[in-house]
Protein backbone atom coordinates (compact mmCIF):
# COMPACT_ATOMS: atom_id res chain seq x y z
CA UNK A 1 0.00 0.00 0.00
CA UNK A 2 1.32 3.41 -1.00
CA UNK A 3 0.23 6.16 1.34
CA UNK A 4 -1.83 9.04 -0.04
CA UNK A 5 -1.60 12.71 0.89
CA UNK A 6 -4.83 12.20 2.84
CA UNK A 7 -3.30 9.31 4.82
CA UNK A 8 -0.13 11.15 5.76
CA UNK A 9 -1.82 14.42 6.64
CA UNK A 10 -4.30 12.66 8.89
CA UNK A 11 -1.41 11.02 10.74
CA UNK A 12 0.29 14.39 11.08
CA UNK A 13 -2.91 15.99 12.37
CA UNK A 14 -3.11 13.29 15.03
CA UNK A 15 0.50 13.95 16.05
CA UNK A 16 -0.27 17.67 16.42
CA UNK A 17 -3.71 17.36 18.04
CA UNK A 18 -3.06 14.02 19.82
CA UNK A 19 -6.75 13.12 19.73
CA UNK A 20 -9.49 13.86 17.19
CA UNK A 21 -13.22 13.20 17.17
CA UNK A 22 -14.00 11.28 13.93
CA UNK A 23 -17.06 13.50 13.47
CA UNK A 24 -14.68 16.45 12.98
CA UNK A 25 -13.08 14.78 9.95
CA UNK A 26 -15.95 15.37 7.52
CA UNK A 27 -14.45 16.30 4.11
CA UNK A 28 -10.98 15.43 5.42
CA UNK A 29 -10.93 11.63 5.74
CA UNK A 30 -13.40 9.01 4.56
CA UNK A 31 -14.27 5.69 6.20
CA UNK A 32 -11.92 3.77 3.88
CA UNK A 33 -8.95 5.93 4.91
CA UNK A 34 -9.69 5.42 8.60
CA UNK A 35 -10.22 1.67 8.17
CA UNK A 36 -6.89 1.25 6.32
CA UNK A 37 -4.93 3.18 8.94
CA UNK A 38 -6.57 1.16 11.74
CA UNK A 39 -5.79 -2.08 9.92
CA UNK A 40 -2.14 -1.06 9.68
CA UNK A 41 -2.21 -0.26 13.42
CA UNK A 42 -1.17 3.35 12.79
CA UNK A 43 -4.22 4.82 14.53
CA UNK A 44 -6.55 3.49 17.19
CA UNK A 45 -9.77 4.37 18.98
CA UNK A 46 -9.34 5.93 22.43
CA UNK A 47 -11.26 3.74 24.91
CA UNK A 48 -13.05 6.39 26.95
CA UNK A 49 -13.71 9.16 24.41
CA UNK A 50 -14.06 6.91 21.32
CA UNK A 51 -11.94 9.45 19.48
CA UNK A 52 -8.92 8.70 17.28
CA UNK A 53 -5.31 8.75 18.46
CA UNK A 54 -1.96 7.92 16.93
CA UNK A 55 -0.31 4.63 17.90
CA UNK A 56 3.40 4.22 18.66
CA UNK A 57 3.72 2.66 15.22
CA UNK A 58 2.07 5.71 13.67
CA UNK A 59 4.49 8.01 15.48
CA UNK A 60 7.43 5.87 14.33
CA UNK A 61 6.27 6.24 10.75
CA UNK A 62 6.14 10.03 11.00
CA UNK A 63 9.51 10.22 12.74
CA UNK A 64 11.04 8.17 9.95
CA UNK A 65 10.07 10.77 7.36
CA UNK A 66 9.61 14.14 9.09
CA UNK A 67 12.02 16.18 11.19
CA UNK A 68 9.81 19.00 12.51
CA UNK A 69 7.32 17.18 14.72
CA UNK A 70 5.88 18.17 18.10
CA UNK A 71 7.05 16.15 21.07
CA UNK A 72 5.31 12.78 21.31
CA UNK A 73 3.62 13.27 24.70
CA UNK A 74 1.29 10.48 25.85
CA UNK A 75 -2.35 11.41 26.35
CA UNK A 76 -3.33 12.35 29.89
CA UNK A 77 -5.83 10.07 31.58
CA UNK A 78 -7.91 12.89 33.09
CA UNK A 79 -11.22 13.40 31.31
CA UNK A 80 -10.84 17.20 31.52
CA UNK A 81 -7.48 17.06 29.70
CA UNK A 82 -8.89 14.80 27.01
CA UNK A 83 -11.83 17.16 26.51
CA UNK A 84 -9.47 20.14 26.24
CA UNK A 85 -7.40 18.38 23.58
CA UNK A 86 -10.53 17.46 21.63
CA UNK A 87 -11.55 21.12 21.63
CA UNK A 88 -8.11 22.21 20.45
CA UNK A 89 -8.37 19.67 17.64
CA UNK A 90 -11.70 21.16 16.50
CA UNK A 91 -10.07 24.58 16.23
CA UNK A 92 -7.00 23.19 14.47
CA UNK A 93 -9.12 21.28 11.96
CA UNK A 94 -11.13 24.42 11.23
CA UNK A 95 -7.89 26.28 10.47
CA UNK A 96 -6.66 23.30 8.42
CA UNK A 97 -9.89 23.31 6.38
CA UNK A 98 -9.35 27.05 5.85
CA UNK A 99 -6.05 26.22 4.16
CA UNK A 100 -3.84 27.40 7.03
CA UNK A 101 -0.43 25.95 7.70
CA UNK A 102 -1.16 24.07 10.94
CA UNK A 103 1.92 21.83 11.10
CA UNK A 104 3.99 24.40 13.00
CA UNK A 105 6.25 23.81 15.98
CA UNK A 106 7.60 27.31 16.67
CA UNK A 107 5.81 30.52 17.62
CA UNK A 108 7.86 32.35 14.97
CA UNK A 109 5.85 30.56 12.29
CA UNK A 110 3.13 33.14 12.96
CA UNK A 111 5.23 35.71 11.14
CA UNK A 112 3.77 34.12 7.99
CA UNK A 113 0.15 34.72 7.02
CA UNK A 114 -2.48 31.97 7.27
CA UNK A 115 -0.66 29.94 9.91
CA UNK A 116 -1.75 28.63 13.29
CA UNK A 117 0.13 27.51 16.40
CA UNK A 118 -0.94 25.52 19.46
CA UNK A 119 0.46 27.35 22.54
CA UNK A 120 0.31 24.28 24.78
CA UNK A 121 3.10 22.87 22.64
CA UNK A 122 5.52 25.15 24.53
CA UNK A 123 4.60 23.88 27.98
CA UNK A 124 6.95 20.89 27.95
CA UNK A 125 10.11 22.80 26.99
CA UNK A 126 11.54 23.41 30.45
CA UNK A 127 9.33 26.43 31.23
CA UNK A 128 5.73 27.36 30.78
CA UNK A 129 5.45 30.89 29.35
CA UNK A 130 1.69 30.51 28.89
CA UNK A 131 1.05 29.50 32.53
CA UNK A 132 -2.63 28.55 32.82
CA UNK A 133 -3.77 30.55 29.80
CA UNK A 134 -6.98 29.39 28.15
CA UNK A 135 -5.77 30.38 24.67
CA UNK A 136 -6.29 27.20 22.65
CA UNK A 137 -4.89 28.35 19.31
CA UNK A 138 -3.07 31.32 17.80
CA UNK A 139 -3.73 32.30 14.20
CA UNK A 140 -2.14 34.80 11.82
CA UNK A 141 -4.80 36.60 9.77
CA UNK A 142 -3.09 39.03 7.40
CA UNK A 143 -2.08 41.96 9.64
CA UNK A 144 -3.96 40.53 12.64
CA UNK A 145 -2.86 38.01 15.24
CA UNK A 146 -5.73 36.19 16.93
CA UNK A 147 -5.90 34.49 20.31
CA UNK A 148 -8.59 31.85 19.88
CA UNK A 149 -10.51 30.57 22.90
CA UNK A 150 -12.91 27.65 22.82
CA UNK A 151 -16.21 28.75 24.35
CA UNK A 152 -19.34 26.76 25.16
CA UNK A 153 -22.01 26.82 27.89
CA UNK A 154 -20.55 26.33 31.38
CA UNK A 155 -16.96 26.58 30.12
CA UNK A 156 -15.90 28.30 33.35
CA UNK A 157 -14.34 31.65 34.26
CA UNK A 158 -11.07 33.23 33.20
CA UNK A 159 -8.58 35.79 34.48
CA UNK A 160 -9.07 38.29 31.65
CA UNK A 161 -6.15 40.56 32.55
CA UNK A 162 -3.78 37.59 32.78
CA UNK A 163 -5.06 36.22 29.46
CA UNK A 164 -4.46 39.52 27.68
CA UNK A 165 -1.02 39.97 29.25
CA UNK A 166 -0.03 36.42 28.31
CA UNK A 167 -1.16 36.98 24.73
CA UNK A 168 0.62 40.32 24.39
CA UNK A 169 3.87 39.35 26.13
CA UNK A 170 4.38 35.97 24.48
CA UNK A 171 3.70 37.24 20.98
CA UNK A 172 5.66 40.49 21.34
CA UNK A 173 8.47 39.23 18.99
CA UNK A 174 5.98 38.99 16.10
CA UNK A 175 6.13 42.38 14.36
CA UNK A 176 3.49 44.56 12.74
CA UNK A 177 0.35 42.79 13.89
CA UNK A 178 -2.87 43.96 15.52
CA UNK A 179 -4.09 41.74 18.32
CA UNK A 180 -7.66 40.40 18.28
CA UNK A 181 -9.58 37.75 20.18
CA UNK A 182 -11.71 35.01 18.63
CA UNK A 183 -14.28 33.14 20.69
CA UNK A 184 -14.92 29.86 18.89
CA UNK A 185 -17.14 26.89 19.53
CA UNK A 186 -19.11 24.04 18.07
CA UNK A 187 -21.50 26.61 16.59
CA UNK A 188 -22.13 30.34 16.73
CA UNK A 189 -25.19 29.62 18.87
CA UNK A 190 -23.22 27.66 21.48
CA UNK A 191 -20.76 30.55 21.83
CA UNK A 192 -23.57 33.12 22.11
CA UNK A 193 -25.34 31.00 24.70
CA UNK A 194 -22.36 31.44 27.02
CA UNK A 195 -21.94 35.13 26.15
CA UNK A 196 -25.53 35.87 27.18
CA UNK A 197 -24.90 35.05 30.84
CA UNK A 198 -25.77 37.77 33.36
CA UNK A 199 -22.92 39.98 34.60
CA UNK A 200 -20.92 38.61 37.53
CA UNK A 201 -19.37 40.33 40.55
CA UNK A 202 -17.71 43.60 39.56
CA UNK A 203 -14.72 43.23 41.91
CA UNK A 204 -13.84 39.62 41.03
CA UNK A 205 -10.67 38.96 39.02
CA UNK A 206 -12.25 35.79 37.69
CA UNK A 207 -14.86 36.64 35.08
CA UNK A 208 -17.12 34.65 32.81
CA UNK A 209 -16.58 34.71 29.07
CA UNK A 210 -19.74 36.82 28.93
CA UNK A 211 -18.09 39.48 31.08
CA UNK A 212 -14.79 39.09 29.24
CA UNK A 213 -16.64 39.71 25.97
CA UNK A 214 -18.10 42.92 27.36
CA UNK A 215 -14.88 44.13 29.01
CA UNK A 216 -12.16 43.11 26.54
CA UNK A 217 -10.45 46.07 24.90
CA UNK A 218 -9.49 44.05 21.82
CA UNK A 219 -11.75 43.43 18.83
CA UNK A 220 -13.66 40.18 19.52
CA UNK A 221 -14.92 37.88 16.74
CA UNK A 222 -17.12 34.79 16.97
CA UNK A 223 -16.29 31.61 15.06
CA UNK A 224 -18.00 28.27 14.46
CA UNK A 225 -15.95 25.08 14.08
CA UNK A 226 -17.44 24.06 10.74
CA UNK A 227 -17.12 24.93 7.06
CA UNK A 228 -18.72 28.34 7.61
CA UNK A 229 -16.11 29.12 10.26
CA UNK A 230 -13.34 27.81 8.01
CA UNK A 231 -14.47 30.15 5.22
CA UNK A 232 -14.60 33.01 7.72
CA UNK A 233 -10.97 32.36 8.69
CA UNK A 234 -9.94 32.07 5.05
CA UNK A 235 -11.54 35.44 4.32
CA UNK A 236 -10.04 37.09 7.40
CA UNK A 237 -6.58 36.01 6.21
CA UNK A 238 -6.99 38.15 3.07
CA UNK A 239 -5.60 41.70 3.20
CA UNK A 240 -8.21 44.48 3.46
CA UNK A 241 -11.02 41.92 3.21
CA UNK A 242 -13.81 44.20 4.47
CA UNK A 243 -13.31 46.92 1.88
CA UNK A 244 -12.66 44.48 -0.96
CA UNK A 245 -15.72 42.35 -0.18
CA UNK A 246 -17.90 45.43 0.33
CA UNK A 247 -17.00 46.80 -3.09
CA UNK A 248 -17.45 43.37 -4.71
CA UNK A 249 -20.84 42.86 -3.08
CA UNK A 250 -22.27 46.31 -3.82
CA UNK A 251 -20.67 46.80 -7.26
CA UNK A 252 -22.02 49.98 -8.86
CA UNK A 253 -24.17 50.70 -5.79
CA UNK A 254 -21.08 51.22 -3.64
CA UNK A 255 -20.61 54.62 -2.07
CA UNK A 256 -17.87 55.32 0.48
CA UNK A 257 -19.02 55.93 4.07
CA UNK A 258 -19.05 59.49 5.44
CA UNK A 259 -15.72 60.52 6.95
CA UNK A 260 -17.41 61.06 10.31
CA UNK A 261 -18.60 57.43 10.35
CA UNK A 262 -15.59 55.13 9.75
CA UNK A 263 -17.48 52.37 11.62
CA UNK A 264 -19.63 51.93 8.51
CA UNK A 265 -18.13 50.14 5.51
CA UNK A 266 -20.15 51.92 2.83
CA UNK A 267 -23.43 53.59 1.95
CA UNK A 268 -25.92 51.42 0.09
CA UNK A 269 -29.24 52.77 -1.20
CA UNK A 270 -29.02 55.72 1.19
CA UNK A 271 -28.38 53.56 4.25
CA UNK A 272 -25.20 52.55 6.15
CA UNK A 273 -23.74 49.21 5.05
CA UNK A 274 -21.75 46.84 7.28
CA UNK A 275 -19.58 43.94 6.14
CA UNK A 276 -20.34 41.36 8.86
CA UNK A 277 -18.39 38.37 7.54
CA UNK A 278 -15.84 38.44 10.39
CA UNK A 279 -18.62 38.19 13.01
CA UNK A 280 -17.39 41.09 15.13
CA UNK A 281 -20.80 41.61 16.71
CA UNK A 282 -19.76 44.45 19.01
CA UNK A 283 -18.65 46.43 15.96
CA UNK A 284 -21.96 45.69 14.22
CA UNK A 285 -23.91 46.76 17.31
CA UNK A 286 -21.95 50.01 17.56
CA UNK A 287 -22.49 50.75 13.86
CA UNK A 288 -26.23 50.21 14.24
CA UNK A 289 -26.36 52.52 17.25
CA UNK A 290 -24.48 55.28 15.42
CA UNK A 291 -26.79 54.82 12.42
CA UNK A 292 -29.80 55.29 14.69
CA UNK A 293 -28.25 58.41 16.17
CA UNK A 294 -27.72 59.71 12.64
CA UNK A 295 -31.41 59.22 11.85
CA UNK A 296 -31.35 55.94 9.92
CA UNK A 297 -34.13 53.44 10.69
CA UNK A 298 -32.03 50.41 9.71
CA UNK A 299 -28.75 49.42 8.12
CA UNK A 300 -27.78 46.86 5.48
CA UNK A 301 -25.24 44.13 6.07
CA UNK A 302 -23.77 41.14 4.25
CA UNK A 303 -22.21 37.90 5.49
CA UNK A 304 -21.86 34.23 4.67
CA UNK A 305 -25.05 32.24 4.28
CA UNK A 306 -24.34 30.14 7.39
CA UNK A 307 -23.73 33.27 9.47
CA UNK A 308 -26.93 34.93 8.28
CA UNK A 309 -29.02 31.84 9.06
CA UNK A 310 -27.40 31.04 12.39
CA UNK A 311 -27.13 34.51 13.95
CA UNK A 312 -27.55 37.67 11.90
CA UNK A 313 -31.11 37.26 10.63
CA UNK A 314 -32.45 36.48 14.10
CA UNK A 315 -30.36 39.13 15.84
CA UNK A 316 -30.75 41.98 13.35
CA UNK A 317 -33.26 41.29 10.54
CA UNK A 318 -36.25 40.07 12.55
CA UNK A 319 -36.17 43.02 15.00
CA UNK A 320 -36.06 45.34 11.99
CA UNK A 321 -32.57 46.63 12.69
CA UNK A 322 -31.02 45.56 9.37
CA UNK A 323 -31.50 44.10 5.95
CA UNK A 324 -29.28 41.02 5.86
CA UNK A 325 -27.79 39.87 2.56
CA UNK A 326 -25.81 36.73 1.72
CA UNK A 327 -22.47 37.13 0.00
CA UNK A 328 -22.42 35.53 -3.43
CA UNK A 329 -19.71 33.09 -4.51
CA UNK A 330 -18.80 35.62 -7.19
CA UNK A 331 -18.14 38.33 -4.59
CA UNK A 332 -16.09 35.97 -2.38
CA UNK A 333 -14.04 34.84 -5.40
CA UNK A 334 -12.78 38.41 -5.90
CA UNK A 335 -10.44 37.72 -2.96
CA UNK A 336 -8.76 34.89 -4.89
CA UNK A 337 -9.11 31.12 -4.76
CA UNK A 338 -11.33 30.67 -1.71
CA UNK A 339 -11.91 26.91 -2.03
CA UNK A 340 -11.75 25.18 1.34
CA UNK A 341 -8.91 22.71 1.64
CA UNK A 342 -9.40 18.96 1.50
CA UNK A 343 -6.38 16.60 1.35
CA UNK A 344 -5.95 14.83 -1.94
CA UNK A 345 -6.25 11.03 -2.28
CA UNK A 346 -3.25 11.19 -4.66
CA UNK A 347 -0.07 9.36 -3.77
CA UNK A 348 2.07 11.17 -1.20
CA UNK A 349 5.57 12.14 -2.34
CA UNK A 350 8.37 13.09 0.03
CA UNK A 351 10.36 16.29 -0.60
CA UNK A 352 12.99 14.07 -2.22
CA UNK A 353 10.40 12.65 -4.63
CA UNK A 354 10.05 9.28 -2.93
CA UNK A 355 6.95 7.49 -1.67
CA UNK A 356 6.02 5.90 1.66
CA UNK A 357 5.05 2.26 1.37
CA UNK A 358 3.27 0.49 4.22
CA UNK A 359 4.64 -3.04 3.59
CA UNK A 360 8.22 -1.71 3.56
CA UNK A 361 7.64 0.02 6.90
CA UNK A 362 6.35 -3.22 8.38
CA UNK A 363 9.42 -5.06 7.12
CA UNK A 364 11.73 -2.42 8.64
CA UNK A 365 10.07 -2.77 12.02
CA UNK A 366 10.37 -6.57 11.96
CA UNK A 367 14.10 -6.32 11.32
CA UNK A 368 14.48 -3.75 14.09
CA UNK A 369 15.67 -1.10 11.61
CA UNK A 370 14.24 2.25 10.52
CA UNK A 371 15.41 4.51 7.75
CA UNK A 372 15.43 8.17 8.78
CA UNK A 373 15.30 11.11 6.42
Amino acid sequence: MLFSIRDIELLRLLRWCRIIDPASLTNLADDTTLANLKRLKLIRVHKTSRALTLTAKGSDLLEAHFHDLPENIPLAYKAADTLRRLRVSKLTLTAYRAGFSVFTTELSSLETNATSFIPSMMRGRGSNPWSNSRIALLARLSDQLAAIHYVCPDIGDILLTDELNSFTNNTAPIPKVRHVMILAGESYQSVLQELQRAPGEKDSRLVSYADAYRLCGLPVHLLSCDDTGAMQLRIMAQPDYRRRLTMAALKSYYQPPPKEHPEWDAMFQDAPFIMAVDMELRRIDAAIESAKAAGFRQVAMAALDGQAKAVLSLRYRLPGLARVFTLSEEAIATLGDMTLYAPSPRQYETPEGGVINAPLIQADRKSGEQSRK
